[in-house]
């Protein structure tokens, strides 16, 4: 079912939100209500003493019920936090010693990769991305261990002493296990959110670049390049859009002639070029082409500009490359991507709005989506006009009996 959406290109994902921030916010409380409920008990009174002890006050001074209930939760209170805030200094140390076994490698390659410059190595090996929260939290974790230590020696000491070989061992094993295991190498999915958030797909680079070396320089001008033509009447009676449609195909193959490849549509004319100088090129020229597309339905010609887009046969040519690294599985993902990116650049430029039509295609099976029939159903879109696609299809078969 999913594959029939977008004239058989399948479905566009969105952009990744952060269902994983949310679902590990669950696991948090319910793991930290677990700690709460495990945690070995302290002798209230027995801490109570040690605190009178250290306060200087009388160790038989009668202590009402209410506080000694309220010293009991506040001593509960304290062994959740001090065991948490152990968990964040263990985590912390460790990271940094790992980060520490790559600094030793980094440092062999300073010149070449770094110029030579140690402090662009520092930074690239402990840099973090929220680096100001987690110094914060790191500072916290401390505090609470000083306090704890300071009012409470009996739960510093009980927990420390428990648990200080297991803690040092555990650094050691996350270091090994994270090093020599690989645990620390990134998921497919994470690769891939990480790429899409910081831009870093081959799509985003092909989309950008079409956007800033082409569609910025035709979009802008479109209607004047019409009005300078001989379909400036068909443009104003609205035979002809002023907008671009340009078909993006799953498959990436993009052919070289749509008139001839495609039945149903023909080639008319080109529009004006628009001349830019171009990295040292004089008057380089854009051109657009009109094509004639026969509405199988109602059996009159509409007019539309159309192109494929360029960009896409590259992921398809890297594809094919043994070079590349691309296989076909990460091509259908980056032509998602492209077109997810492509759209959100247009819809925020001004000067390029409501200026350009993005047709995904499946682009293997003509015969089931006709391309005529699909840029039909967009130009009735486009217009505003009711089209069902079903429908036209069904004519088209009786047409056929």
């Amino acid at each position: 079912m999913s594959s029939e959406e977008n004239n058989g290109f399948g479905p566009i994902p969105r952009k990744r939100g952060n269902g994983c921030v949310k679902f590990f916010s669950f696991l948090f409380v319910i793991l930290f209500m677990a700690l709460a409920v495990t945690l070995d008990d302290i002798n209230s009174d027995e801490v109570l003493k040690e605190f009178h002890i250290h306060q200087r006050r009388d160790v038989n001074e009668t202590v009402t019920p209410f506080v000694q209930q309220m010293f009991g939760s506040v001593l509960n209170l304290a062994k959740i936090l001090y065991v948490s805030s152990v968990a964040i200094i263990f985590l912390v140390i460790s990271e940094l010693i790992r980060r520490t076994c790559l600094l030793t490698e980094e440092l062999r390659h300073f010149r070449e990769r770094y110029n030579g410059k140690i402090l662009k190595v520092l930074k690239a090996t402990y840099r973090v991305r929220h680096y100001q929260s987690l110094s914060v939290l790191f500072i916290i974790a401390i505090a609470i261990q000083i306090m704890i230590y300071w009012y409470l020696p009996p739960v510093s000491a009980k927990y420390t002493y428990r648990y200080r070989d297991l803690i040092l061992v555990n650094m050691a094993v996350a270091c090994l296990t994270n090093t020599f295991l690989s645990l620390k190498i990134p998921s497919d999915v994470e690769v891939s959110e990480l790429s899409e958030r910081d831009h870093l797909n081959v799509a985003h680079g092909l989309a950008w670049s079409y956007y800033f070396g082409y569609l910025k320089i035709i979009l802008p001008e479109l209607e004047n390049t019409i009005d300078k033509s001989e379909w400036k009447g068909k443009m104003k009676d609205g035979a002809l859009p002023a907008k671009v449609f340009i078909v993006i195909p799953e498959s990436c193959v993009i052919p070289g002639n749509i008139g001839e490849d495609h039945p149903g549509i023909t080639f008319e004319k080109q529009l004006p070029p628009v001349l830019k100088h171009r990295a040292g090129v004089k008057d380089r020229p854009y051109v657009n082409s009109v094509y004639q597309v026969t509405d199988t339905r109602k059996g009159y010609p509409h007019y539309c500009i159309l192109e494929f887009a360029t960009p896409v046969s590259s992921l398809y040519d890297m594809s094919m490359h043994p070079e590349s690294g691309l296989n076909a599985e990460d091509r259908h993902q980056q032509v998602q991507i492209f077109i997810r990116t492509l759209q959100a650049i247009l819809d925020s430029a001004p000067e390029c709005q409501n200026r350009c039509v993005l047709v995904p295609i499946c682009g293997n099976d003509y015969e089931k989506y006709p391309l005529a029939d699909i840029i039909t159903r967009t130009i009735h879109q486009v217009k505003g006009e009711t089209f069902n696609m079903d429908d036209m299809m069904g004519d088209s078969d009786d047409d056929d009996n």
